[in-house]
C-alpha cells in the first residue's frame, strides 16, 4: 500500500489509528467489568448509597472507577472514562425482558441430558451485562452498550459440559429483535440454539413456515423433548439436521433466512464471512450481530494501516495465527498496489460494503 505523504492524509491514518487503538483498549476494559460480580456486589452499593445519599448508578459507576485505578485528578483519565464507559452503562427496564414471550411461556426444570445441561442462570442484582450489538460514530468510535438489573434475574442456559453454551439473555432478545420484525412467509433458520428465533417468528401471521437447520443431533432431541412441546405453534417448525452451509449451498425455496451459526463475533468472524459468501440473490438475509462482523473487519484493516505506516514489509504478511491475522493479511495484498490519495477514498476503503467485497471478491 502506497501512501500520500500529504499532511492531511498522514494526519487522517494517525487519527483513525489512534481511535482503532481507543476502540480495543475500552474494549478490553469492559470485557473486565461485564459478569464481575465483585464489582456488583449489591449490599456493599446499597449501603454506600444510603450513606451518601446517591443514587445506585452513581455509586456503581465510581466503583467502576475505582476498579480500573484511575486517577479522578487527572483530567484525561476522567474524560476518558466519562465519555467511554460511565455514559453507556444503564439500568434495564426488567419488565420489558420479564414479559417477553419467550420468557413468559417457556419454562424449563434443570435437565442434565448426554454431554448437556439445560438449567437457569442468572444476572445478580447490578451485575452488568452486554446490552445491544455494537455500533460506531461518524468518527469510527465503536460504541457499546452496558446494563445492569436492581433485581435479580433468572434466565435459560445451556450448558456443554460445564460452559455455558447458549442463553437466551436481554441481549439475546435485543439483538434478534430486528430480525423477528423483518420475518415473513417460508424462514429459514441457521442454527438451533434454545429455538428463541424460532419461537418469536412462530407467533407472526406473516410467518408461514419455519424451517430450522441444525447440525447437531444432542441440541435437536433436547429442544424436540423440553422445548418445543411448550411452542403455541410448533406446526409452523420443521427441523433439518444438516450442517448449515451444506444447507445454504443447495437451498433456494425461502423467502427470509435468519444465520447464527456462534456464539460472538470473534468466534463468528470466519463462519459469517463463509455465509455471506453463499447468498443467494433475490432472498433477504439477517445475520446475528453483523454489525459487530464489519467492527471487527474494520479493526483489520486499522491494524494493516497502522503497520504500514511503520512501513511493514511483505514477508510479515505470509503467516497467520488467527483469524483476525489471516484478514490483515488478504487485505495486504490486495492493497498492496493502492496508493492512498485522500481522506474520501480512504472512507470509501472503510466503508462496510468495501471491507466485506474486497474480501468475497477475490
Amino acid at each position: 500500500m502506497k501512501i500520500s505523504d500529504k499532511n492531511e492524509v498522514i494526519n487522517y491514518i494517525n487519527e483513525l489509528v489512534d481511535t482503532n487503538n481507543l476502540n480495543m483498549s475500552i474494549g478490553d476494559m469492559l470485557s473486565e467489568i461485564v459478569g464481575n460480580r465483585e464489582i456488583a456486589n449489591i449490599e456493599e452499593l446499597a449501603l454506600l448509597s444510603n450513606k451518601f445519599n446517591r443514587p445506585i448508578r452513581e455509586i456503581l459507576v465510581n466503583k467502576i472507577f475505582n476498579y480500573f485505578d484511575l486517577d479522578e485528578d487527572n483530567e484525561d483519565d476522567v474524560i476518558l472514562f466519562n465519555e467511554c464507559i460511565a455514559k453507556i452503562i444503564d439500568e434495564a427496564d426488567i419488565n420489558k425482558y420479564l414479559n417477553n414471550p419467550y420468557y413468559k411461556n417457556i419454562k424449563i426444570n434443570d435437565v442434565k441430558y448426554q454431554d448437556y445441561s439445560l438449567r437457569y442462570d442468572h444476572y445478580e442484582p447490578l451485575e452488568l451485562f452486554s446490552l445491544l450489538d455494537m455500533k460506531r460514530d461518524e468518527k469510527y468510535q465503536e460504541i457499546n452498550s452496558i446494563a445492569y438489573f436492581k433485581e435479580k434475574f433468572p434466565f435459560i442456559s445451556l450448558e456443554y459440559k460445564g460452559v455455558t453454551w447458549m442463553s437466551i439473555t436481554p441481549n439475546e432478545i435485543e439483538t434478534m429483535q430486528l430480525a423477528v420484525n423483518s420475518a415473513y412467509g417460508k424462514v429459514i433458520v441457521y442454527g438451533l440454539g434454545l429455538g428463541y428465533y424460532p419461537y418469536m417468528i412462530s407467533l407472526k401471521d406473516e410467518v408461514k413456515e419455519i424451517v430450522v437447520i441444525e447440525k447437531d443431533k444432542t441440541i435437536i432431541e433436547l429442544f424436540n423433548k423440553y422445548l418445543l412441546p411448550q411452542f403455541e405453534h410448533k406446526e409452523k417448525i420443521r427441523i433439518v439436521n444438516d450442517d448449515g452451509f451444506n444447507y445454504m449451498k443447495k437451498e433456494n425455496d425461502f423467502d427470509y433466512a435468519f444465520i447464527d451459526l456462534w456464539h460472538d463475533p470473534f468466534d463468528g468472524l470466519s463462519l459469517w464471512i463463509k455465509a455471506k459468501s453463499l447468498e443467494k440473490k433475490g432472498h433477504k438475509y439477517f445475520y446475528w450481530l453483523e454489525s459487530s462482523f464489519y467492527l471487527l473487519l474494520r479493526r483489520c484493516f486499522f491494524s494493516l494501516l497502522e503497520e504500514q505506516m511503520s512501513n511493514a514489509g511483505e514477508n510479515g504478511y505470509l503467516k497467520a495465527k488467527t483469524i483476525t491475522d489471516e484478514i490483515i493479511n488478504k487485505y495486504y495484498f490486495l492493497t498492496k498496489d493502492m496508493e492512498i490519495k485522500n481522506k474520501s477514498q480512504l472512507d470509501d476503503l472503510l466503508s462496510d460494503s468495501n471491507l466485506l467485497n474486497l474480501l468475497l471478491n477475490n
